[in-house]
């Protein structure tokens, strides 16, 4: 008989449903999306719940944890945010033990932008009590158990990730990256023309500046003979009042993942200067499909790029022009260097590998103290 493992997550982005998929192959797997239910017919799209609809959510979920918990072997969780907080403190009571993957919100700490759990006065103690409470995390980037950053509140050196907010944390901790397949982000043609792109999905000004699209934005001005494209604007023509981007930036909106093999393919060098990130989803992919990569110097960027691209070390525009002219300039061997880089280091098995195999451990390891 298989174990039984509950999933409980907030959205079911790329990497909640690749994790789904793999412990769905290996365990009696029940998922739990945080808020489905009570919030189903109640609120809008992108609407936050208020206090009452919250308390229903919070309700659903506890009563869905005295049903399942006494049956199950464990819990998996992705984020030590709001959604953890409960299954943390029953899988305590029932005496079932918990992983939580850290992904970088729940790790970073951005006061300029307000960016990260720490910055919330109320939900910072319920992530502190997840990430105590937790038997292991899994933080998708070494940045996020401990660093020291420059980039993001240039020129401050901050301390980041789980160790400098949580210095007594006794939790185990295992790097364990997100995965790709190189399956569904095939190679693209080696010769392309001279196109940058940059992909997020970019819904307000802070997501826009934690991105670093502004320094995108500063960027192709410093190259106005180089096409540049922002995929994933919400808001084109409100970002273009704002920023006043220069002519040779294509602002585009929000588009299905799929879609993306044919930005990436288009693409020469992909640019992602954002000021926070754990493991960029994009970056990885667009390295698969051959992009070749330039990155800021912040948190898991480095670790994407490798020695496969370039690294800018502050968020200056004319630092990160020499790294696309350099980028631009360098040979096919790059693009298959960019995406050896990802099979080598980030592939979608070796995740599946590592996971199941350290879920097993904590289990087992469970079991025989039980």
């Amino acid at each position: 008989m298989r174990p039984r493992l509950l999933f409980i997550y907030l959205q079911p982005s790329s990497f909640v449903r690749e994790d789904l998929r793999i412990l769905g192959d290996a365990f009696d797997l029940v998922p739990y999306q945080f808020g489905a239910v009570a919030s189903a017919g109640r609120l809008g799209s992108g609407e936050k719940p208020g206090v009452a609809a919250f308390g229903l959510m919070l309700l659903d979920q506890l009563l869905w944890l005295l049903r399942e918990l006494p049956r199950a072997d464990g819990v998996y969780g992705w984020f030590s945010d709001y959604h953890m907080f409960l299954p943390v403190l029953a899988a305590r009571l029932f005496r079932k033990p918990v992983a939580v993957s850290v992904g970088g919100f729940d790790a970073i700490s951005l006061p300029s932008l307000e960016y990260g759990i720490v910055e919330s006065s109320w939900r910072w103690p319920i992530a502190r009590t997840v990430l105590r409470g937790a038997d292991v995390l899994l933080p998708v980037s070494p940045s996020l158990v401990y660093s020291k950053n420059r980039f993001s509140e240039w020129p401050k050196v901050t301390e980041q990730g789980i160790r400098a907010f949580v210095p007594n944390v006794s939790t185990t901790i295992h790097v364990l990256p997100t995965g790709y397949d190189p399956g569904l982000w095939k190679m693209g043609p080696l010769v392309r023309d001279a196109v940058v792109s940059t992909v997020g999905m970019i819904d307000s000004d802070r997501t826009l500046r934690r991105k670093g699209v502004d320094l995108f934005f500063e960027t192709a001005r410093l190259m106005p003979d180089v096409r540049f494209r922002a995929v994933g604007v919400a808001d084109p023509a409100g970002v273009a009042r704002r920023y006043d981007p220069p002519q040779n930036v294509e602002l585009i909106g929000p588009v299905r993942r799929e879609e993306l093999l044919e930005v990436y393919h288009g693409t020469s060098v992909y640019l992602q200067l954002s000021r926070a990130e754990g493991l960029p989803n994009v970056l990885c992919e667009a390295m698969l499909c051959g992009c070749v990569p330039v990155g800021s110097r912040a948190f898991g960027i480095p670790d994407g790029v490798g020695a496969a691209g370039w690294v800018v070390d502050e968020p200056d525009p004319g630092k990160a022009r020499d790294a696309v002219r350099r980028a631009l300039q360098a040979g096919v061997e790059r693009r298959e260097a960019a995406r050896a880089h990802i099979l080598q280091h980030f592939h979608v098995e070796r995740r599946r590998n590592d996971l199941l195999a350290i879920v097993n451990r904590m289990l087992d390891a469970h079991a025989r103290t039980s």
